[in-house]
């Protein structure tokens, strides 16, 4: 067997329980917006406006949860038992202490959507969608913890096992809140919030059952150094993840300022690009905990070739999903029951994505690999000056003063897939990725 052939099987066996679990997601996603968009434009304008600020609100803590599953797969690579193990209390600590901040943070929700605009009637729905979302944050984040934790380790199959259940569940589900059935009044938009609450609240204590072994044989109390560890891998992550979503969330305001329509073929496109991105960024996560664990090893060459077949697998599956963009717009577009006004727009937003599909599945690759050696500051300014100096700008400028609309926001995020791709390439390259990981003893 060749060396590719065998890092490949390495890092699709890792990437498969991850792909499920996307793609399970991606459904509930979808599903979201196609019982949502059976109401009518504005309650699809708005959903995409509320989950546009539930994942700003989210952004900072998502990236230090990626900063446990780091510090827990290098852990896992030096055979350090006892710090692997730990992190299991510290992922608990870590999801619901940073939830509870984004429960009480979610007062500012009104500030933010006044901010980004939109229609009085999409922001009022949008806003009832959000809040029903951020106070349920302490166990979404909960469940995120966990799922890092397990899978820094390099166990993608439980999470993905409570997972697929999880979403499969919500797609039934978020049809029967949002429209009603039998005795049960239909919620509309906030049916679709409620659904993602009931079903991720599930998958968080299923999570907690599965982990329970492990938390039961270890103290419970906090520790300071491998939470400091993990702020210290993960504090540049999630600064990056906030900042790149401000700037999402305001090309976001901006095309709610443009129009309903443009909005509305915003959000379309958005979940229809997820069935092809979603397994291309579960690879790049398998691709992350291998580095993780390789750097751990102290082995760079092994966290070399985990990144080409990360690549490989990646351009490969996100390959398809672009040809589908191309021949069959139509019918990805179909299921959301969009206006005659949103179809045309959407088509063209696909047919972008389409365009950046092989480009964005490297520059993806790349982006976890670099975080998973622990290189998460040079992450954090690429990612930073990109995003605000050629994304936002040229995205505002085409889409505004051009009056490209939703277009001209994704051709600038087009334009900064290509050049994030040559700066990412430069970093690998050099090898300045590779420090000696800190191991701690603090555990023991």
């Amino acid at each position: 067997m060749s060396s590719l052939s065998h890092d490949l099987r390495r890092v699709l066996g890792l990437a498969w329980p991850v792909m499920i679990s996307m793609v399970s997601y991606s459904l509930m996603s979808a599903a979201d917006a196609i019982a949502v968009g059976r109401l009518g434009t504005v309650p699809l304008a708005a959903i995409g406006l509320g989950v546009t600020t539930t994942f700003l609100f989210l952004g900072l803590p998502m990236g230090l949860v990626r900063g446990l599953r780091v510090a827990t797969a290098q852990a896992t690579g030096a055979e350090r038992e006892n710090i692997v193990d730990a992190y299991a209390w510290q992922a608990v600590w870590l999801g619901l202490g940073m939830g509870v901040l984004v429960a009480f943070a979610s007062v500012l929700g009104p500030t933010v959507f006044h901010w980004l605009g939109g229609t009085p009637e999409v922001q009022a729905e949008a806003l009832a969608y959000f809040r029903i979302k951020a106070l349920a944050a302490p166990v979404v984040l909960l469940g995120m913890a966990l799922t890092s934790w397990f899978e820094g380790r390099g166990d993608t199959k439980s999470p993905m096992r409570v997972n697929v259940v999880a979403n499969l569940s919500h797609v039934v589900l978020v049809s029967v809140l949002v429209s009603g059935a039998g005795p049960i009044p239909g919620l509309g938009i906030r049916g679709a919030a409620w659904a993602g609450v009931i079903v991720l609240t599930g998958a968080a204590l299923a999570l907690v059952r599965m982990a329970w072994p492990t938390l039961r044989a270890r103290s419970a109390r906090p520790r300071r150094a491998l939470l400091r560890e993990s702020a210290r891998l993960g504090l540049p992550i999630g600064v990056q993840r906030l900042l790149d979503i401000t700037a999402w969330s305001a090309l976001t305001g901006v095309l709610a300022s443009v129009g309903d329509a443009e909005l509305a073929a915003h959000t379309l496109a958005i979940r229809v690009l997820m069935l092809s991105f979603l397994p291309g960024l579960a690879i790049a996560e398998a691709t992350a905990v291998l580095v993780g664990q390789a750097v751990g090893a102290k082995e760079p060459d092994v966290a070399r070739r985990a990144c080409r077949a990360g690549i490989v697998a990646a351009v490969s599956v996100m390959a398809v999903g672009g040809m589908g963009m191309v021949l069959v717009p139509e019918l990805l577009i179909a299921p959301f029951h969009a206006g005659a006004d949103v179809v045309p727009i959407a088509r063209k937003l696909l047919w972008i994505a389409a365009a950046f599909q092989l480009v964005d599945a490297v520059a993806t690759v790349l982006y976890f690999a670099l975080d998973g050696a622990g290189d998460t500051r040079f992450t954090l300014v690429s990612s930073i000056a990109l995003s605000w100096g050629v994304k936002l700008p040229v995205g505002v400028g085409l889409a505004t003063v051009a009056g490209l609309g939703a277009v001209g926001a994704w051709l600038g995020l087009t334009g900064e897939l290509f050049v994030l791709l040559g700066v990412l390439l430069w970093r690998w390259s050099s090898g300045r990725w590779y420090t000696a990981p800190r191991v701690l003893a603090a555990a023991a």
